[in-house]
């Protein structure tokens, strides 16, 4: 009868350490893919994070947002959805909704100087642009098509803050409430 052969003791040595390290690896592999989940399944890019309320986002970020301190009757507080970014500038995102049928808002702003990060302002069809007066700030104002309807948007620098508001609603109240950003007390 024949003894059946060993492996090596170096083999044995590989399968003792390359076993677990397989285990571990798909195991990360495996809660990386579920860490996108959520996002993929509401269409949100990878990388934001959310918050529940506008205080939450603030102690995230170590700073306070720069709001309008003018909001027509026609919009819900508190944001509906809120997301941000760490990076190089950190941002966040506030998406507001109308009463009713009426159209929201969509507030970004970044705490830092620099352009928004990306997949934090969905994306938009430009359909014209031109210059427009924030109180005594210079901003520019876009025609734009989001979601298939056409709105308009309000982007602008205010305290080393890159500001962009958008809205399917009156062209009016959107530049009032760009003209009163300002960081809340």
């Amino acid at each position: 009868m024949n003894p059946v052969p060993r492996a090596p003791r170096w083999a044995q040595a590989l399968s003792t350490v390359a076993a677990p390290l397989f285990v571990t690896l798909a195991a990360a592999a495996l809660l990386a893919v579920l860490d996108g989940l959520p996002a993929l399944i509401e269409g949100e890019p990878h990388g934001l994070e959310r918050a529940r309320t506008v205080e939450e986002v603030e102690e995230a970020l170590r700073t306070r947002l720069l709001l309008p301190s003018y909001f027509p009757s026609s919009l819900a507080w508190p944001p509906r959805r809120i997301r941000y970014r760490f990076g190089r500038p950190s941002a966040v995102a506030l998406h507001i909704e109308g009463q009713g049928s009426r159209p929201g808002l969509f507030l970004a702003e970044t705490v830092a100087p620099g352009p928004f990060p990306p997949g934090l302002v969905p994306e938009s069809q430009v359909l014209a642009r031109s210059p427009v007066s924030v109180g005594p700030l210079k901003g520019i104002l876009s025609r734009v098509v989001d979601e298939g309807t056409q709105g308009f948007e309000v982007a602008f620098e205010l305290e080393g803050r890159s500001v962009l508001l958008r809205s399917r609603g009156s062209l009016d109240e959107l530049l009032r409430m760009a003209r009163s950003t300002r960081e809340v007390p």
